[in-house]
């Protein structure tokens, strides 16, 4: 942590921004390589690269990482030419394993693949918009995937996931955080400041109000 605070204050060196652009550009590379290897995807380096890849669960809420890439879909489809123009290209990439009896899981995954089949050939959308699945997740896979992350998703129901480490390698790499306030988040937060990640939902104690609610009124 001492070397990282290191770091402050380079935010306005030009020399530095550099280097990292071109350290960042190159991680990039060498991932569009590795998906275009493992699934025939052409995906645009210059795109935002947002990344969740763990382990496939309810919980975890990959389901409603696509939904939101659905939306974004039909946000891109309405849009006249010209607000077209402004939009930054993105590249969504989902990865993980799921249990081989966890049939929900399972379905999450075909429908990552069934969505990203529609994007990613859509001629409106393609140079926007791309949704991949990254196949067999590991840990060796993972020292491709994260230093080219440039947007990770960490968005599991507040108390719900344990302090893992995989959050904590994103933002070492750079890495800008969209989640809730749970589990590592937590910790992230105290270390970097809330202001430098995009925080969304309840929070736990507001998640507990929330399911009394429901069983009440169900």
């Amino acid at each position: 942590m001492e070397f990282v605070k290191q770091l402050e204050g380079k935010e306005n060196d030009a020399e530095f921004r550099k280097q990292w652009h071109e350290i960042k550009l190159k991680n990039k590379r060498r991932l569009a390589k590795w998906v275009y290897k493992n699934t025939g995807v052409t995906i645009n380096e210059n795109s935002l690269f947002d990344v969740m890849v763990k382990r496939m669960h309810e919980y975890k809420r990959q389901l409603m990482n696509v939904l939101y890439v659905i939306h974004r879909y039909l946000q891109i489809k309405e849009a006249s030419p010209m607000e077209r123009s402004k939009m930054v290209p993105r590249t969504v990439m989902i990865g993980g394993k799921a249990a081989p009896a966890y049939f929900n899981a399972k379905l999450v995954i075909k429908l990552i693949g069934s969505v990203s089949n529609l994007i990613n050939k859509d001629k409106d959308t393609k140079d926007l918009l791309k949704l991949v699945f990254l196949p067999n997740y590991s840990v060796s896979n993972a020292e491709i995937i994260i230093p080219a992350s440039e947007l990770s998703q960490h968005i599991s129901t507040a108390g719900t996931e344990a302090s893992g480490t995989s959050n904590m390698k994103f933002v070492m790499n750079g890495c800008l955080i969209i989640g809730t306030m749970d589990g590592a988040n937590v910790e992230i937060a105290e270390e970097i400041g809330q202001e430098n990640m995009f925080i969304f939902g309840a929070l736990v104690d507001e998640v507990e109000k929330l399911r009394e609610k429901v069983k009440k009124k169900y």
